[in-house]
């Protein structure tokens, strides 16, 4: 038995005229792949922060209110924390680490030597290379990313006594490399707070752990504490802070990105709608035929829009190929060497990408609605036969 063919049906249509398809198809899904491959890697601000702010899962940092320092009475408060499980001094230095546009910050949290390996072990990290920094001493502990990033490893040097050019205050060596989910080292607190030494002159704040389960009660209590005036005692600076700020800090990029992608739809469009015209034009003497026989004008133009969105389809499912087997290599060759986080599959570039075919299609299905609704089957038929 043979199967039944449609000769009229858009993808009988689709399969037969390979050459007034291909066009279409390849210059939307070029453009498909490369708004994916513009917009992917710009989620690394995100995903960078995403990292950053991990540990603040396990941890909050609390800085006096109104003072320098932490007074009897601060400390009273601190104390009084039902949801404390204990409190360990910090000190926060700042690595600067590329990124796909300029240069961030990865934090080396200065504690007592002595912490170290529970700081870790709260945070999910672990040490997998050299030695954790020893009690008073310019040694540290830093990400593999990061070094690898840095083009660091065990013994290199850095800091502002070491290049003028380092925005890192004192001098450091890498005696450890740390790896895990939360990108940041360790340095040591006395270290760091020696006095007459530069770094004593970076403010020290308190690294809070709460009891297993309580941390939003121990983040609430902190926030709600308040000093002998009856003002707020503390700066908290929470997970949920640092993800509000942040949420400030990137509000205004999905604006950048949705004008280029906007401006790059409008051009592609007026493309593909050039090219559907000029394929329509050569066909208009088929449409004049279909009509002059009694097929409906509605018909056709549902013909016409099974046919634009078949290919708009398949220009969609190539680019996100294209665009994905770009990202995969992008990332392999150059990300990763230089530690840039990327989020490959997320949904707001490929949402952009996979607009872009679809609103070509339907402002084609528009235009050429309009052409065959005005067209004239017996002045077409005349044309072709004078």
């Amino acid at each position: 038995m043979t199967r039944d063919v449609r000769p009229l049906s858009a993808w009988h249509w689709l399969l037969r005229n390979p050459r007034r398809v291909v066009p279409i198809v390849v210059v939307q899904a070029l453009v498909t792949a490369l708004v994916l491959g513009v917009v992917t890697p710009l989620t690394g601000f995100e995903e960078t922060f995403e990292a950053n702010l991990r540990p603040l899962r396990h941890y909050t940092a609390v800085t006096p209110m109104a003072r320098s320092q932490f007074g009897d009475d601060l400390v009273k408060l601190l104390d009084a924390n039902p949801a404390e499980d204990r409190r360990v001094p910090a000190k926060a230095l700042w690595l600067r680490t590329p990124m796909v546009v300029g240069e961030a910050y990865t934090m080396l949290i200065a504690l007592p030597a002595k912490e170290h390996d529970d700081f870790l072990r709260r945070i999910g990290n672990r040490l997998v290379e050299g030695v954790l920094p020893a009690e008073d001493t310019n040694g540290v502990a830093i990400h593999r990313d990061v070094a690898r990033a840095r083009r660091m490893k065990l013994g290199d040097a850095f800091g502002r006594q070491v290049d003028p050019e380092d925005s890192l205050p004192g001098s450091f060596v890498v005696v450890g490399l740390i790896d895990g989910p939360a990108r940041l080292g360790v340095a040591d607190y006395g270290y760091a707070s020696r006095p007459d030494y530069v770094l004593a002159r970076q403010e020290s704040f308190q690294v809070v752990y709460a009891r297993a389960g309580r941390k939003a009660e121990s983040d609430a209590y902190l926030e709600a504490a308040k000093d002998s005036d009856g003002d707020p005692a503390f700066k908290v600076w929470s997970e949920s802070f640092w993800r509000r700020r942040t949420a400030k800090m990137m509000e205004n990029l999905p604006l950048v990105l949705n004008a280029v992608v906007g401006a790059i739809t409008v051009v592609i469009t007026l493309v593909v709608v050039l090219l559907q015209w000029i394929s329509f034009q050569s066909r208009s003497d088929e449409f004049a035929l279909l009509l002059a026989v009694g097929r409906r004008r509605r018909r056709l133009v549902g013909k016409i829009a099974l046919e634009t969105l078949g290919a708009a389809i398949a220009a969609w499912g190539l680019g996100l190929a294209l665009g994905f087997g770009f990202l995969l290599l992008y990332q392999r060759l150059v990300l990763e060497p230089k530690a840039i986080l990327v989020r490959l599959f997320d949904s707001y570039p490929i949402a952009l990408a996979s607009a872009l075919p679809l609103v070509a299609a339907a402002t084609s299905v528009l235009v050429l609605a309009w052409r065959v609704r005005r067209m004239d089957p017996v002045a077409v038929i005349q044309r072709r036969n004078a």
